[in-house]
Formats: C-alpha cells, structure tokens, sequence
C-alpha cells in the first residue's frame, strides 16, 4: 500500500467538480459533485443524532439497494429543521443531479453541513447543480474536496493504492465533533469490485476503529456520514473483510479522521490517547474517548501544563475495569502532537483516539458562528 497523488478521483472511471453557487457569505466554494461513470456499490454510516438533517433521511433511504452513482454535497445550510420543505428540497437536489447526470434519482446520495433551520435557498442550488454537472472532470477533486468544508482551515484527503485498486477520500470536519456516528463528511472512492454486504461491513469496521474515536469538542452533530463509492472498473474483486484493499479503507479512515482532530476550531495540536492493558477492546475505546473528550486535559494540552490529574479524574470517569497496582501512564507533551498512554493493567484490550488542545480559538470561533 503506497500513497499516491492526491484526488478523490484517482480510482478509475471517477470525476469530481466543486464550485460557489453563492450558498457561503465569504463567496468560497459551496457545492461540490462526485461522479462515477458507472453505478457502484454503495455502503454509508450516519450520525446517530435524534435529530437528523434532511439530506441524511434523504441518503439513507437512497442507500438501502446497496448502489449509487453520485454524491452532491453543500456546505454553507445543513437543511436541518426545516420542516417538509426542506426533505422536499433534498429530494429535489437528487433529482436535479440525477436528472443532469442521466442517472436513476436513487442512485444519488445528498449531503448539506452548515447552519442549521435554516431554509436552503433552492434558486442558488438548481443553477449551482446545473453548473457543477457540467464542471465535472478528472481534475476536479482538489475543489470537490474545498466545497465541502465549513470551519475547516484546510482540505482533508487521502489517495492509497493497492496492486491494481485505488483508494480515495475527502473529509470536512472542525467543530461539532464527538462522532457515533460530528459536523462531519467524508466521501471515499475506489475501483475495487466489493459486494454491496461486505462494503458495509468493512465501513462499519472502518468507521468504528477511526471516525468514532475522534473528538474536537464533544458536540455530535445532525448531519453526520461517510459513504463509500466502489464501481469495480479495476476487475478486481474483494472477498473479505480482511483483505488488503479493506484495510486500505481502514486506512484512508483513520487518515481522515486525524485530520479531522488535527483541525479541530481553533485547536494548535493532535491529541493521541494509546489505551492498552483493558479488558477488552470495548473499555480500551471507553477510556482513550473519556481523555480526549475532557475539557480539562484539552485546556492543559493548550497550556503545556502536564498536569497528570487531568488524565486519573478522565480514566476514573469510566465503568472500565483498572487494576490501579498495576496501572501506568505517560504523557509526551509536544508542540505539534500530545501523546498519552495508559496502561489498565486488566488484560489485553487495546484502542487508539484523537483528539484536540482547547483554545480560546474554539470559543471566539463560536461565539461568532451565525454572525
């Protein structure tokens, strides 16, 4: 496995465009279209959130035939709480794509972060969708992979390759970040031929073991998912969840969502927690998540105050079982990255998860979120 130049359309037979259709008052990309020549085998996770973002109900739907086509994506308005309107305007996005594109409406998955109850404005969108179909191109993942972001100060994304398989991804994420499935997107691509069934399952392990052990502030957003796009033009065909084009995805994930912590609103360093010595993988998570999610710890990771307190009170915090006689941690305060490790002495139950510094960045950017 070797990384390779970066775009979302690196695997075959992909094309990407990302434009401003005017939805961001800054003027900056807002809308960003990914597009597969032909129909793939689709799998996706969604926030866990009660209240959930139209366009989530809209791909959720669209995603139990295991099959998709296109991804369009909007930052800037996550239609979220706008009543029947705003489930009808995500529907008319799929069908605007869809029927842009030549394709089934189906067969289109919708995303939108941003502000939420507030209503989309659809004029903006239906001219914007109508000017990124015709922007697709082979080189147009770089500004795809800008259009989706919010808060963020940067692109995410990734470009793996394995033998004759390519492994692509884009996320967006910053702030309203604590995952179980944050405001967070992320769109992965591959050549790989993988049945509908197994692509989910190995998103599902992917997602558990990446997506949902970071945090930037403990906030879970409405607008959540990760999708998965396998269009099989590489001729070669995945049979398992071990394999190496799964573990790419895997990969491609974990990559994500460090970055994802690594740009945490207003955040200056990575936070990683290392959790062994569990008794199971399940309480090794429990704990590695209770550290980064501590305001206290992220404010000492701020202040370069190792104040080894902040890591006892998060570990105590758990129902994970610790034999304290044998219990070890330490703390590697750097610039750029924190690393903590913790030793639970109660078996051989391991974990890893990301995290952030809290700044006075993080309140001054939400303080002035709408504003």
């Amino acid at each position: 496995m070797k990384k390779i130049r970066v775009s979302i359309t690196s695997p075959k037979g992909f094309t990407a465009a990302g434009l401003a259709c005017g939805l961001k008052k800054s003027g900056k990309l807002d809308l960003a279209l990914i597009y597969s020549e032909v129909p793939c085998a689709a799998a996706g996770v969604f926030t866990s959130n009660q209240v959930k973002g139209n366009p989530v109900i809209v791909s959720k739907a669209n995603l139990k035939n295991g099959q998709a086509q296109a991804i369009i994506s909007n930052s800037g308005n996550a239609n979220t709480w706008t009543g029947e309107k705003g489930l009808g305007d995500a529907l008319e996005m799929t069908k605007l794509t869809a029927d842009a594109l030549g394709i089934t409406q189906n067969n289109v998955l919708v995303t939108s972060t941003g502000v939420i109850a507030k209503p989309m404005p659809m004029p903006k969108i239906r001219q914007g969708i109508k000017a990124v179909v015709k922007a697709l191109s082979k080189q147009g993942g770089e500004n795809a992979a800008k259009a989706i972001l919010t808060t963020d100060t940067r692109k995410k994304e990734i470009v793996v390759k394995v033998g004759k398989v390519t492994v692509a991804g884009i996320a967006k994420g910053s702030g309203m970040i604590e995952p179980n499935m944050c405001t967070m997107h992320a769109f992965i691509t591959t050549d790989a031929e993988i049945a509908p069934r197994l692509l989910q399952k190995i998103l599902n392990k992917a997602v558990q073991k990446s997506f949902n052990l970071v945090s930037v502030d403990n906030c879970m957003s409405t607008s959540d998912c990760v999708f998965v796009l396998a269009n099989g033009l590489s001729k070669l065909r995945v049979t398992s969840c071990e394999s190496r084009v799964a573990q790419a995805i895997e990969y491609v994930c974990e990559y994500l969502a460090k970055e994802i912590a690594r740009d945490g609103e207003g955040a200056t360093k990575l936070i990683t927690v290392k959790v062994s010595g569990a008794r199971n993988n399940k309480e090794a998570a429990q704990v590695a998540k209770t550290i980064t999610n501590s305001p206290l710890l992220k404010a000492a990771s701020y202040g370069l105050d190792k104040n080894v307190g902040r890591i006892l009170q998060a570990v105590g915090t758990t129902k994970a079982k610790v034999n304290w006689q044998k219990f070890k941690f330490n703390w590697q305060m750097g610039k750029k990255e924190d690393v903590i490790t913790v030793n639970l002495g109660a078996g051989r139950g391991t974990a890893m998860a990301w995290g952030c510094d809290l700044t006075y960045d993080y309140v001054k950017i939400n303080a002035a979120y709408r504003t």
